[in-house]
């Protein structure tokens, strides 16, 4: 029979592997927030992703409510909600700036490898563009 002590003792272990594993819980849920931001197009805290798992272990619970691990990360989430309620966000960039960041990053990745690509001159002049190359000879 496993009883509220248990329950709270594998949630403080649970957060000291997770830890272990995944590193900074405010650098995680942070960074979790900024990428949930750019993909809804509206601003999401970490308070808020930690109440969204909160929402998932409760709605996981109609299927198997004997299971512990709902109960334990339902409490490591409260508690990391508890923990970023009053927090303000690490960085306090604006959704087109973000936007604007990684479209940055994928571009100089981008033209790195394109670079990378026609550095051998198959059909290139090795500034990108194509050139024609006389038939037979």
């Amino acid at each position: 029979m496993t009883t509220y002590i248990d329950i709270l003792s594998t949630a403080v272990k649970t957060l000291k592997d997770r830890k272990a594993q995944y590193g900074s819980e405010e650098l995680s849920f942070d960074r979790t927030s900024k990428i949930a931001t750019l993909i809804l197009n509206k601003e999401i805290s970490p308070y808020d992703v930690a109440m969204i798992m909160v929402a998932l272990k409760l709605g996981r619970l109609q299927e198997s409510r004997s299971l512990d691990d709902h109960y334990v990360d339902g409490i490591n989430y409260m508690a990391f909600a508890a923990q970023f309620v009053n927090a303000k966000p690490a960085i306090d960039t604006t959704l087109e700036d973000g936007i604007a960041a990684i479209a940055k990053r994928f571009s100089q990745k981008q033209g790195n490898l394109d670079a990378e690509s026609n550095s051998d001159n198959n059909g290139s002049d090795g500034n990108g563009r194509w050139v024609d190359s006389p038939v037979n000879g």
